[in-house]
């Protein structure tokens, strides 16, 4: 049972962190600092208007006829809805899990819940690293899989998106992600440490 709430707990803080990094102002400040530049103006203003339609309710074909410089294809409009729809769905999650943490805290005791969810996101950390290291394109692919259960990620290669969030974008989200999720889980480790002294 205890690796069960710990999985909770790191599934919990992952997902938490995915909503964090996806929030229309942590995301400028990432796809940004990724590119470098790289992009003109007016993508950067297409991009914050794409990445910021999945926090709201309207329709992507909308936001697509909005867009400054180019429009985006059916299978981009499909895709950002279907994303949208796994951000609700991953609110949804994070309840869960945090109601399963505090029966864990209950049952078996915060520092061995938080233990077990640290060596389980260090175990993961490393098998996706090395993942990354080794074929960064495989994980990028094989983690879609995972999330959409189809290919409904797979976008034609000269739809806009790919040229608005090429895999740097996804790269540093992911990184960033992982470091709040790591921080986070040793803030109490090392704050318990502190106080035994």
């Amino acid at each position: 049972m205890i690796p069960f709430y710990g999985a909770a707990l790191v599934l919990l803080l992952v997902l938490g962190s995915v909503l964090v990094v996806s929030h229309p102002v942590v995301w400028e400040k990432v796809h940004r600092s990724a590119m470098k530049e790289k992009l003109k103006e007016v993508h950067y203003q297409d991009a914050n208007r794409i990445t910021g339609g999945l926090w709201t309710q309207e329709p992507y074909q909308e936001i697509s006829d909005s867009l400054k410089f180019r429009r985006m294809n059916k299978k981009e409009i499909h895709h950002y809805g279907d994303v949208r729809s796994l951000l609700g769905k991953a609110r949804i999650v994070v309840g869960v899990c945090a109601v399963l943490v505090i029966i864990g805290f209950i049952r078996v005791g915060w520092r061995t819940v938080w233990n077990s969810g640290f060596v389980i996101f260090i175990l993961l950390g490393i098998i996706l690293g090395v993942w990354m290291m080794i074929d960064w394109h495989s994980l990028f692919k094989s983690l879609h899989w995972v999330i959409f259960l189809d290919d409904s990620w797979k976008l034609p290669k000269r739809s806009y998106s790919l040229g608005l969030f090429p895999h740097a974008v996804w790269q540093l989200a992911g990184g960033v992600i992982g470091g709040l999720v790591l921080i986070l889980l040793l803030v109490p480790i090392l704050f318990r440490k502190n106080l035994e002294r």
